[in-house]
């Protein structure tokens, strides 16, 4: 003789099931979301110097308004970069804000900072355009020589 179940045996058993099946899902999913969240830190280091390839001392990096951390005096800097920062800015007196694209590739900046200049009765286009063609004249020839003098590792930046 067989014993056959009830309905609502057979109905708690399946529900069961669903549940343990649930359970596991959500378990997976939350393990999943927090090394997501934790797999995106990563550790930023670099350094500033000047045109003359001086190290700046407490120089400002800057995520939106938000000061995430200062050179040293030997121009060196090292943060925690969390998936919201996207940008950094670099500040410091006397010198153009120099404004870097945050890249999975690229854990070490190495940036010069110039010198601002000042363009008398010229237009504020024609300023930036004047701005933007010696940047783009002189930055390639001090990263060059400041890889060749042993102050950057990198031959040319990765931003």
């Amino acid at each position: 003789m067989q014993l056959r179940s009830s309905p609502l045996r057979e109905a708690a058993n399946d529900t069961s099931k669903v549940m343990k099946k649930l359970k596991i899902t959500i378990i997976v999913l939350l393990l999943l979301i927090v090394q997501k969240s934790f797999g995106q830190e990563n550790i930023i280091t670099g350094k500033v110097v000047d045109s003359q390839l001086k190290e700046l001392a407490m120089v400002l990096i800057m995520s939106g308004s938000k000061i995430i951390d200062t050179t040293d005096y030997n121009g060196n800097f090292k943060f925690k970069c969390t998936s919201e920062i996207k940008y950094i800015t670099i500040r410091f007196i006397g010198c153009d804000t120099e404004t870097i694209k945050i890249t999975e590739n690229c854990n070490v900046l190495e940036v010069v900072l110039l010198e601002t200049g000042t363009y008398d009765f010229v237009s504020i286009k024609a300023a930036e355009r004047k701005r933007i063609r010696r940047r783009n004249k002189l930055l390639p020839k001090l990263y060059k020589e400041a890889y060749e003098r042993k102050i950057f590792n990198n031959k040319k930046p990765c931003h």
